[in-house]
């Protein structure tokens, strides 16, 4: 771009917005009634009594298969077995975890007679640089912990951070993800509500429904063109426990 032509560019902004600003209204807008949206599926639980997490099991249950993840249940003694369960049955050999997991003890601990025999359990501890070519050549799978449930819509909300990085769920392609049933809101109003993200933003916030999936050529739908090809939900019953799973 010239000088000349970013001088005219910058003047026809100032002719924009010069007439936006005229075309504003003298008053205030009046502030918009939310009661309708409170009361609608999508701000159900924002509100007032906060719905049962056990009446949301069946429902987001039946959500995030619609979207095509598995939902395995579980109670919190014997997740571990769940996980590895599903990494028998999928033949993985190397499974990736953040370092900051913190059922790692116990999951360790159950993946003990097959570690170093078939088996490798990869902590992320190191750089990601150092990471990639394993992370995207040799990790069969990748395990995480819900931050919550949205029961209207089966999706998974994952605050990523250094004991859990991103890359856990976007990578390998197998994503498992332990979800306690506390955790699940009838809505993502109601979750944002619960879990105030904003007070500490991540650089990225997950909403998760169901595996990746792309429609792009010829409306065709296909699974894995962009992350995991398969979601599975390891979903916690542990409303019974004084203490969460993933605490």
């Amino acid at each position: 771009m010239t000088l000349l032509d970013a001088t005219a560019s910058a003047a026809a902004r100032r002719a924009i917005l010069a007439r936006l600003r005229g075309a504003a209204p003298a008053q205030p807008l009046p502030t918009p009634d939310l009661a309708p949206f409170f009361q609608s599926p999508f701000g159900r639980g924002v509100q007032g009594e906060r719905p049962a997490p056990a009446d949301l099991i069946a429902p987001f249950e039946a959500a995030a298969r619609g979207w095509r993840a598995e939902v395995l249940h579980a109670s919190p003694a014997n997740w571990p077995a769940a996980v590895q369960q599903v990494l028998q049955q999928r033949g993985c050999r190397h499974l990736a975890v953040g370092q900051g997991f913190p059922g790692l003890h116990a999951l360790t601990a159950q993946l003990a007679p097959q570690l170093g025999h078939g088996l490798t359990l990869h902590p992320f501890a190191s750089p990601l640089e150092d990471w990639k070519p394993q992370l995207f050549d040799q990790i069969d799978a990748g395990l995480t912990c819900a931050a919550a449930g949205v029961a209207d819509t089966g999706s998974l909300v994952l605050q990523p951070g250094p004991g859990e990085p991103r890359t856990l769920s976007l990578v390998p392609p197998l994503h498992i993800a332990v979800l306690p049933a506390r955790r699940l809101y009838a809505s993502l109003a109601a979750a944002w509500s619960a879990l105030q993200p904003q007070a500490d933003m991540p650089t990225n916030l997950l909403l998760i429904s169901g595996p990746s999936k792309t429609a792009d050529i010829q409306q065709v739908l296909a699974f894995g063109a962009h992350g995991p090809k398969e979601l599975v939900i390891v979903l916690v019953n542990d409303l019974q426990n004084d203490s969460e799973v993933c605490a």
